[in-house]
């Protein structure tokens, strides 16, 4: 159980609060504390902002180097070889919080309003690189949590509230991750200065502590994918100077995230190099060993007596920082023997099965024991070159959300329209979060009447039977195509009403799915293919493969120019009906809850892949071509939703990946549950009855 305290509130606490995908953050005033977080009182800039940028990054990359060549300087001093496991759990765990979420940032950046811009296939196409898109524990994090298990450290670093409670990872190691976290959850509002941000940590390449980790602790990882430099750089720089070219306050807060990213390395790593050399002196470790046991072994140590004073006594300085004069006492004492750990009676008799201290250390403490024994008696220092960086300034923190009080922005779309219009960007108020709940609570449990009745998909679920059943259902749609003959298109004015009213919905392709952008779920066994279908659907690094630029396309051809899709004239656009905007809604509202209705989503994906290859599509393709318009959005979903190899495919297996890690865990009976539920997400794209507004759209498209 975690310990953070949110009454006074620390950048550990703001790591887990923003860990959490389906968590709130907002709070009055939250996002002002985050600019000034990262702005400060500082002044904009003067001067070609493009130029700026570049000096910022050489700037950026020469100090890397000379942090770097400072580190190296650790392994020539004596005591180093005695240290090395000491040093690599330092270095291991003071980088976990940011390396565990490399590129994370980056995982709001684009929403369902914004992912047909040329900036937002850039930021997307990135983004994939970092979650290693299409492959499982593929992210830059589960490289770096890999490292972390060669280390033997993996179980002090998961979940996220256990590493923040670690008390070998030093407070600024979270100062970074943490707000960059928080930002990312705020949609596109600190957008520019996560841009900024993104482009100086990559311009750093391999940060310097990790660099030692590889060079002179020899420790064996997959060092490439740790490394945000190379084409990775490359692109956040093209992304960078494409928002450059907005110019405006924009550019200034660009530049503040760069400088700000930089500062805060800076001060973190050159606190991790003095860390890294205090340990290398064995006595540093006891006396902190003895700090971090001192509560709990007080209450057993009230009347040994060590140079005139209880261990209680003793234990109380350890407690407040000063175990200092602890060590020294303990290294004068009988239970130490100089230089001799294996003679100790601290490490002999007591340790014993019928001793009073049997089990009290761990693997670890006992190392720190045998280290500091062994070198007692030896005169040998450090004398290591300490960072030349200054302390950490002071920050501004963002404080808990007080569930007391509303924020201003509270209230809940009144409409489906602004519902259709706010749902649309990533940011999130409680009022919003009580809305798209409802909204998804309310369409499920329509979704859920007489689902005993319906055949599809199968009431039970066999290990590996979906795949069989894909090929089953490919065949009836077939044959019911082939069956159809020498169908008639419908009239024109029908087609034109038909796909301008399916524009609330086909605009926002894929949108069911944006919630598996969040880091964990993306690069997960079952999420990573339900986040290579959202990229898919996305344009998959192409925006002239976006499925919504291909609609606009096609809505330009039949004679309608519509408003931006993330602008509320769109949403309030008379030439649609209410009803239009009523599946769309159902998308954006249950995207947001990718944990709470996972299984729901995995079945509303596999509905929504199957539901128009080999049948509807061909026909969407009949129509169109019969009055001269153009097919591509339909052919495009006919073959890459095949059964096969593509969407239909991947949504098959991540249901399959899914039982079979609950049925693994928790049991057959729990995977029979969640598939109800699967199937109940499947019955959602066309419930028996929706909530609301009442009226039924003829979904025709995937």
């Amino acid at each position: 159980m975690s310990t953070l305290n949110h009454d006074e509130p620390t950048h550990r606490d703001l790591y887990v609060r923003a860990s959490d995908p389906e968590g709130i953050l907002v709070s009055d005033g939250f996002a002002a504390e985050l600019s000034r977080e990262v702005h400060g009182p500082g002044t904009t800039p003067a001067g070609d902002p493009a130029a700026a940028l570049d000096d910022l990054l050489a700037q950026a990359r020469e100090w890397a180097s000379a942090e770097s060549a400072r580190y190296r300087r650790v392994a020539g001093s004596p005591l180093f070889d005695a240290a090395r496991p000491a040093v690599a759990a330092r270095i291991g765990l003071n980088c976990a919080p940011l390396a565990l979420n490399s590129g994370a940032w980056l995982q709001w950046l684009v929403s369902p309003g914004n992912g047909d811009s040329e900036l937002s296939t850039l930021v997307l196409g990135l983004y994939a690189e970092d979650v290693g898109v299409g492959k499982p524990r593929s992210a830059r994090g589960s490289r770096y949590l890999d490292l972390l298990r060669e280390l033997g450290l993996e179980t002090r670093v998961v979940p996220e509230s256990r590493l923040a409670d670690e008390p070998q990872t030093l407070d600024s190691a979270f100062r970074l991750p943490g707000v960059l976290l928080a930002m990312s959850r705020c949609g596109a509002g600190f957008q520019a200065e996560l841009l900024g941000a993104d482009v100086c940590l990559r311009a750093l390449g391999l940060l310097p502590p990790l660099e030692f980790l590889r060079d002179s602790l020899h420790v064996d990882a997959r060092w490439p994918a740790l490394d945000l430099g190379g084409t990775a750089a490359e692109t956040s720089l093209k992304i960078a100077r494409t928002f450059l070219e907005t110019g405006g306050d924009e550019t200034a807060r660009l530049l503040g995230g760069a400088r700000w990213a930089l500062a805060r390395i800076q001060e973190w790593s050159g606190e991790l190099l003095d860390l890294v050399v205090d340990v290398l002196d064995p006595a540093f470790e006891m006396a902190e060993m003895l700090g971090q046991r001192s509560r709990q072994a007080a209450a057993y140590h009230a009347h040994f007596i060590l140079e005139g004073r209880t261990l209680r006594e003793w234990f109380a300085d350890a407690r407040d920082g000063h175990g200092e004069g602890f060590v020294a006492a303990l290294a004068a004492s009988k239970l130490v023997k100089q230089g001799k750990p294996e003679v100790s009676r601290l490490l002999g008799r007591l340790l014993d099965a019928d001793g009073p201290m049997f089990r009290i250390f761990s693997p670890e403490d006992l190392g720190v024991l045998q280290r500091w024994i062994a070198s007692l008696g030896d005169d040998s220092t450090p004398d290591v070159e300490r960072s030349a960086q200054p302390a950490a300034g002071s920050s501004v923190l963002p404080a808990a959300p007080d569930s007391s009080a509303a924020p201003a922005d509270d209230e809940e779309p009144s409409t489906i329209r602004l519902a259709f219009h706010r749902l649309l960007h990533r940011g999130d108020s409680p009022g919003l979060r009580r809305y798209a709940l409802g909204y998804v609570s309310d369409w499920l449990d329509g979704s859920r009447r007489g689902i005993e009745r319906v055949r599809k998909p199968p009431r039970t679920w066999e290990p590996g039977g979906l795949r069989r059943w894909l090929l089953d259902e490919h065949d009836e749609h077939d044959e019911l195509f082939q069956a159809s003959g020498d169908m008639a298109a419908p009239p024109r004015e029908v087609v034109l009403d038909t796909y301008l009213q399916l524009a609330p919905l086909n605009l926002v392709d894929g949108s069911w799915l944006a919630g598996f952008t969040d880091y964990r779920h993306a690069s997960s066994d079952f999420g990573h293919f339900l986040f290579a279908t959202h990229f898919d659907e996305l344009g998959n690094g192409e925006r002239r493969l976006n499925h919504a630029v291909i609609y606009r396309q096609l809505m330009h051809e039949m004679g309608f120019d519509l408003p931006p899709t993330a602008t509320l004239e769109f949403a309030q656009w008379p030439g649609f009906r209410d009803e239009s905007f009523a599946l769309p809604v159902y998308w954006l509202a249950i995207n947001r809850f990718p944990r709470r209705f996972l299984p729901e989503v995995l079945g509303l994906n596999l509905a929504m892949e199957l539901s128009g290859v080999g049948g509807t599509y061909r026909r969407e393709r009949f129509n169109l071509r019969s009055h001269g318009f153009s097919s591509q959005y339909f052919d495009i979903h006919n073959t890459i939703d095949n059964v096969a190899t593509g969407h239909s495919a991947w949504a098959a297996d991540a249901v399959e990946a899914y039982l079979a890690g609950l049925s693994a865990q928790l049991g057959s009976e729990a995977a029979a549950t969640a598939w109800d539920r699967v199937r109940v997400g499947f019955r959602s794209l066309k419930p028996p009855k929706q909530p609301k507004p009442d009226e039924q759209i003829a979904v025709l498209t995937g």
